[in-house]
């Protein structure tokens, strides 16, 4: 049987399966007995992946067929530092798995992210996982964020972008209709703070992950990166999805709003 290796980033964990990414993602995200139920994103990562800070070997060779000849659906590597510790050009694809088990794959675009004007919401990952406000663009906020000098960086970071309309440009005005967010008058708050105040980067707007609105809300796509290092994975548009990926769509949508 092919051997795979992936990162699971929610939460974090390197992990050895013989499974697919299709399969993999089911799995992640519903379980063996269809008991769990929770959205998945994990990279695929060079399975003839080396490092002294990981053991790879040990767990590859756990990675065997059970005895009824079924497909080993996972060995875990390692559940701390995993993303610190494998290069970024080590990573593939990166796959997102609805909370029914239905997963889609997204491929790394050369070149940074696309640019544009106005304030940024960004729901971190990996490592940690706060709801982020800053007025940086994505790369500059992955390149500060990961910075050493600062007091509380982080050595490499995977994160999205979210909607925010017209509250990224004018956040005390805009109409807030179209976005699902809770305690919306906080982050209009979050927002207008960074706007006034030209020194400040970045505002806690929420200090967990929100799953049901992490596929639903993403923006333009999602972004892995470092000091030295940058990669967007951009997200499809919605004319895409409904065309060739409308059973994704459909069960990434079927979240209740907040």
């Amino acid at each position: 049987m092919e051997l795979y290796l992936y990162l699971s980033l929610i939460p974090e964990a390197l992990i050895y399966s013989q499974l697919p990414p299709d399969r993999f993602g089911k799995y992640l995200a519903i379980g063996d007995k269809k008991l769990t139920k929770g959205p998945a994103v994990f990279f695929e990562v060079d399975p003839a992946l080396k490092s002294d800070a990981l053991p790879l070997e040990r767990a590859r060779k756990k990675c065997e067929p059970h005895l009824d000849g079924s497909p080993r659906r996972s060995t875990y590597v390692s559940v701390y530092h995993a993303l610190a510790n494998i290069p970024t050009s080590a990573l593939g694809d990166l796959h997102l798995a609805t909370k029914d088990g239905i997963t889609l794959g997204i491929k790394r675009k050369n070149g940074g992210a696309p640019g544009r004007k106005g304030l940024f919401l960004y729901q971190e990952l990996c490592p940690v996982s706060p709801r982020v406000a800053s007025p940086l663009a994505p790369e500059a906020f992955c390149k500060y964020v990961t910075n050493p000098e600062s007091p509380a960086y982080l050595p490499r970071m995977v994160f999205c972008d979210q909607r925010l309309d017209g509250l990224s440009t004018d956040p005390e005005n805009a109409s807030s209709s179209n976005l699902p967010y809770p305690n919306l008058n906080h982050l209009r708050e979050c927002l207008t703070s960074l706007k006034v105040k030209s020194d400040k980067m970045t505002k806690i707007v929420h200090r967990d992950l929100d799953a049901s609105l992490l596929f639903y809300m993403v923006d333009g796509g999602f972004y892995v990166g470092d000091q030295e290092t940058f990669h967007a994975y951009p997200m499809p548009s919605e004319e895409t999805l409904e065309k060739d990926h409308y059973s994704w769509l459909s069960s990434a949508q079927s979240s209740p709003l907040l």
